[in-house]
């Protein structure tokens, strides 16, 4: 199995001054500071063995500053030798698609002949839609719509589009990629809910589990993928997911690493629920809607949950493994990704649980066998 670290700056400290609405100050700690150790953290990921480096795309907030993941991506194309990229995700309906098209080849050239592994989802933050001018209740029409440009402009010599959104004319993507028209040959897509789900499958998306849910749950959440895939003629998948780590040595850094998880969840339902968001009554939206109108917890949503370990990689060294191998067997999973600092988390620890599972399970977790069990296709 391979395994990637996702590298983003937060700021968690500042979530109280923003939602004060309290802007007559900089934050007490200055961004700068966490963009800092974010690439210090960066700066371990091929030294240290792992086999890729991801980041997200956010804006606004607090929660994850990482505007561009392009951009950004291509800073770590210049910086590393070895290592793939990745996204855990471009943000779709925010982008125009023959710039977002034009990018993504120029990264697959600066990589040199390493991979760009590219997920890709939609967005949900009212704030991020509307400091950009997209409506929110089109998100998927602009989502596929998107995607249907992008699998044109990175295949062909000269493409045009007339769709519901955007009418492209005779255009032609310069630079051309190096693995131009295998760009999108196993991108994934992160989704949360089951309409987002079936449309993933049904566009033969692969799946990018960004923040787990119960087990259980990303197990039925696989065998219904692969069944709407199978029912187009489609092999099945086996996801790729994103979860976040500390290891430790013993059971008192273990609670640790779970309060920065709670710590992690807290601002997750900053940026999506409470923070200049006037809620989800929007088309598209509507099984969001439906847990909150109906009581349901908001920490249901977006992967902001009370996980067990099993789901979360927070433990020991030989916890952390025992859980990898119950993902592998119960989701067929084939390539983990890792979240190494998040909450209110000193650099200085992310760094220790970062080197501890480098050093003693990492090995571990590259030579796992990654088969696909009959499982994740029938219960």
């Amino acid at each position: 199995m391979q395994v990637g670290v996702m590298i983003a700056s937060s700021n968690h400290a500042d979530w109280e001054r923003l939602l004060a609405n309290d802007y007559s100050r900089p934050p007490e700690t200055p961004d700068a500071e966490m963009v800092d150790n974010a690439i210090r953290l960066g700066d371990l990921v091929e030294p240290l063995g792992f086999n890729s480096l991801w980041t997200t795309e956010h804006y606004g907030s607090a929660y994850s500053m990482q505007p561009n993941p392009l951009q950004f991506l291509a800073y770590w194309a210049g910086r590393t030798k070895k290592i793939d990229l990745g996204s855990a995700v471009v943000v779709v309906p925010w982008w125009n698609p023959v710039r977002l098209a034009s990018e993504i080849s120029m990264l697959d050239l600066l990589l040199g002949g390493r991979r760009l592994l590219l997920g890709l989802g939609r967005g949900i933050s009212e704030h991020e839609y509307k400091s950009f001018g997209v409506p929110r209740e089109q998100s998927r029409d602009y989502f596929y719509e998107i995607y249907e440009i992008l699998q044109l402009a990175l295949s062909q010599e000269r493409f045009e589009y007339d769709g519901k959104i955007f009418e492209i004319p005779p255009t032609s993507i310069r630079p051309q990629a190096r693995h131009k028209g295998d760009l999108l040959g196993n991108v994934r897509a992160a989704f949360s809910t089951q309409r987002s789900a079936e449309l993933a499958a049904e566009a033969g998306l692969g799946q990018l589990f960004v923040a787990g849910e119960p087990l259980d749950q990303m197990r039925e959440s696989v065998i219904k993928f692969n069944g709407i895939r199978a029912s187009r003629g489609l092999p099945p998948d086996q996801p790729t997911a994103l979860l976040w780590m500390y290891c430790a040595r013993d059971e008192a850094d273990v609670a640790k690493g779970r309060a920065y998880y709670q710590a992690q969840r807290q601002a997750t339902l900053n940026h999506y629920f409470k923070w200049n968001t006037s809620g989800f009554e929007v088309p598209g939206y509507e099984e969001y809607a439906e847990k909150l109108n109906s009581g349901g917890a908001i920490a249901d949503i977006g992967g902001a949950l009370n996980l067990s370990n099993t789901e979360m990689l927070i433990g020991t060294p030989e916890q952390i493994l025992e859980n990898i191998h119950a993902l592998q067997e119960a989701l067929s999973m084939d390539y983990l990704v890792l979240h190494v600092s998040y909450g209110d988390m000193p650099f200085g620890e992310a760094e220790r649980s970062m080197r501890l599972f480098a050093e003693e399970v990492l090995p571990h977790v590259q030579r796992m066998p990654t088969p696909f069990h009959p499982a994740s296709v029938s219960s």
